[in-house]
């Protein structure tokens, strides 16, 4: 897989999105975790990461039929 410069999970998404695609979660994540923090927290029986790029952008998301599904202020979003 090519390096691929990871600065704002959420703004990069599409991107995100593209390279990742034909990966497991498992993949993702661990490939995610190579690049910033990741926490996993369980909500009402689902899980949901916590994900900070190096350059301190944060995003909260979780996995739903193979998309992420991210979380914003009364939303969610792919």
């Amino acid at each position: 897989m090519n390096d691929f410069q990871l600065v704002d999970l959420v703004s990069q998404r599409a991107a995100v999105r593209d390279h990742l695609r034909g990966k497991s979660n498992e993949e993702i994540l661990h490939w995610l975790a190579a690049r910033g923090q990741l926490m996993r927290q369980d909500v009402s029986g689902r899980a949901h990461f916590h994900f900070e790029s190096p350059a301190g952008r944060r995003a909260l998301f979780f996995f739903d039929e193979g998309d992420l599904v991210f979380v914003g202020d009364h939303t969610t979003f792919v």
